[in-house]
């Protein structure tokens, strides 16, 4: 029993230190103890090529009670998506697979005609076609679904979110 309390004592003291250096404010590389950097830091306009902030990104509409902030890469896309209160999102499928990951909020999903009620933490894996939608609660809903490929018709949102946004700025 003792020494399931001291390897429980020491675990946590484990994860806190590393919680706490994931957490401070000093960049990882000067965490690292007799570890010598050979690889030179990233220009400014290198560090943009490769890195984006996602709340600076553009909310685009999915559907009415539905926002994103899509990332799409040549082969894939991610879409940080909020699900406001009350919204129902119709069963419907798509040929690209969706991993969906629960970050706020609850909502009962329907896979296949069967209701899933999810919640943070919880990972949802969507298969090619099949047929899935959601219903909100009294809740905002916020997931990442990570998609295996680009969807064209979430592209066209986002392409049109641009347009609208560069005719608002040149109409000032």
């Amino acid at each position: 029993m003792k020494k399931r309390m001291w390897l429980g004592v020491a675990g946590g003291a484990a994860i806190g230190l590393f919680v706490g250096l994931m957490a401070s404010n000093t960049p990882l590389r000067a965490q690292m103890k007799g570890q010598v950097e050979t690889e030179p830091v990233a220009t400014a306009d290198e560090f943009r090529s490769h890195v984006i902030h996602q709340p600076d990104l553009p909310e685009t509409v999915l559907q009415p009670g539905a926002t994103s902030r899509l990332v799409t890469g040549e082969q894939s896309m991610i879409s940080f998506l909020t699900m406001h209160a009350h919204t129902y999102f119709a069963p419907h499928h798509h040929p690209q697979e969706q991993i969906m990951i629960v970050l706020d909020g609850s909502c009962d999903e329907i896979i296949d005609g069967k209701i899933y009620h999810v919640k943070p933490g919880d990972v949802i894996v969507l298969p090619p076609n099949l047929v899935h939608g959601a219903y909100m609660g009294n809740e905002d809903v916020h997931v990442i679904d990570v998609f295996g490929e680009v969807r064209s018709d979430y592209l066209l949102k986002m392409e049109q979110t641009m347009v609208d946004m560069n005719l608002k700025l040149n109409k000032k």
